[in-house]
């Protein structure tokens, strides 16, 4: 008797899917996370649509012991027309972010000092914004005439998406412009799409370039801001996951402290405290900061008590800080972050896998961060490890103040201001560290709950919607 035909997954078309990795910051989340290893153990055809170094591609295939299926992003052109519209967007909803939140330093995203042609192109995209931003009817014509725009030159991308099929696409950064072609392209063809909101204080920004399906966000805080800021994205289209950047840490090699401290010739017996630097333009008074600290660890009664680990920010290439380490060497150690370093292409930069190890391993053996402001604060909540932020300028400056910084909208995710530690001034530094000497934990925990949802695995929960 002939065996009954069953529907089951060894005879079901594979599905295919596109992971579309416009720059290097998708990397670290969405590559080197569980999620394709999670999507390849369900047989699924998968492919790497990116804008990445073939260095970069090696790495995540040795990382999961995998062969990756890949093909090139296109370079993109922008027209002056799409960039018009996209700017005036961007301009458009900043101004009616700032009505609804009554915040005016969110404007602050917005880059100013254009010169010559640049400069009266960006007088129109600001006019065109002003016009539109206070009724949010007219900010949605705009988006209309945007994706009209996109439209146009995408024939490319649709003789692509037509002879390869996919079943879903995902976008691991929702502001690359270089990736908005294959996604109007893939909504003309009616294929599911999916971006991931990159970072918890992305969404008050107004850069919602790349328009998908569906999105993912760290939370449900994300979430109500997705309503907020963008009422025609239908609630059930945000789905939370929580994010790959902490639970990336589940999987880290985490070795002892006396392991970690040796290799860095670091003492276990003393008090450790993290400073990480940013960026020039997102901080440009860290080399100060970082002496202040010194100098106060320095005049104090615990000099021989403390150590400071300096970890720069991976993208800041500048020597602005070696004449602070050289000052005080013997106090600081300069643990350098694992990144490409590719000066030339600023879409290629991004993170060997050993920098997940070696951050993880910063926070978990070090008491307290300091900083001004920085996501840092989260990871190492996420190891119960206190956090400081600097609050008070080094000296006036008209471009830059953490009165401005602070007043950024995503610090109102704070449930209180008694999440962090708060460095008021130079002559803080001792009270502090002898507070979080004292309390030996970490008050942070309650602001990572809000803005991550850390029940969730957050791999498991994005593989699952893509294969759903």
């Amino acid at each position: 008797m002939p065996r009954e035909n069953n529907t089951n997954s060894t005879i079901l078309k594979k599905k295919k899917i596109i992971f579309v990795v416009p720059d290097g910051t998708g990397i670290r989340n969405y590559l080197f996370s569980q999620i394709l290893p999670l999507i390849i153990k369900e047989q699924a055809e998968l492919l790497i649509y990116h804008s990445l170094s073939e260095e970069a591609i090696k790495e995540v295939e040795q990382l999961h012991n995998i062969t990756l299926k890949t093909k090139e992003l296109p370079k993109y052109k922008e027209t002056i027309k799409q960039k018009f519209y996209r700017e005036s967007i961007g301009f458009a909803r900043l101004l009616h972010n700032i009505k609804l939140e009554n915040n005016p330093s969110i404007i602050a995203t917005w880059k100013k000092g254009h010169k010559g042609k640049k400069k009266w192109f960006y007088k129109l995209v600001e006019l065109l914004g002003r016009i539109n931003y206070s009724n949010y009817n007219n900010i949605q014509k705009l988006e209309k005439r945007y994706q009209k725009a996109l439209a146009v030159n995408i024939s490319r991308e649709l003789d692509f998406l037509k002879q390869y099929k996919p079943d879903v696409i995902f976008c691991t950064h929702q502001r690359a412009v270089n990736a908005t072609a294959v996604f109007k392209a893939a909504e003309v063809l009616g294929i599911d799409t999916y971006g991931a909101i990159y970072s918890w204080d992305n969404l008050p920004k107004a850069r919602l370039t790349v328009r998908t399906s569906k999105y993912f966000v760290w939370s449900q805080y994300m979430k109500n801001e997705f309503k907020k800021y963008y009422p025609e994205i239908p609630q059930e289209n945000v789905i939370i996951t929580g994010t790959p950047q902490f639970s990336l840490y589940e999987q880290a090699k985490i070795v002892s402290k006396e392991l970690f401290f040796k290799e860095h010739d670091l003492d276990t017996s003393k008090f450790t405290i993290c400073f990480s630097g940013d960026d020039l333009r997102t901080s440009p008074y860290d080399p100060y900061y970082l002496d202040h600290l010194a100098e106060s660890i320095n005049k104090s009664i615990y000099k021989d008590k403390i150590q400071i680990i300096f970890r720069r920010s991976p993208v800041d290439l500048s020597g602005r800080y070696d004449n602070v380490i050289e000052k005080h060497h013997g106090l600081i150690t300069s643990i350098v972050p694992n990144w490409s370093n590719t000066k030339s292409q600023w879409t290629q930069i991004y993170p060997y896998y050993d920098d997940v190890n070696l951050l993880a391993n910063i926070c978990k053996h070090s008491d307290l961060v300091i900083n001004v402001g920085s996501t840092m604060a989260h990871d190492f909540a996420y190891f119960k490890n206190a956090a400081a932020y600097l609050n008070y300028d080094v000296k006036p400056d008209k471009n830059w103040s953490v009165n401005t910084i602070y007043k950024y909208q995503h610090f109102r995710s704070m449930p209180n201001k008694n999440v962090v530690y708060w460095i008021n001034s130079k002559d803080d530094f001792i009270a502090i560290i002898k507070a979080v000497m004292a309390e030996n934990n970490s008050v942070t925990q309650e602001w990572f709950n809000v803005i991550n949802d850390n029940t969730k695995n957050s791999s498991i929960e994005i593989a699952k919607e893509l294969m759903a």
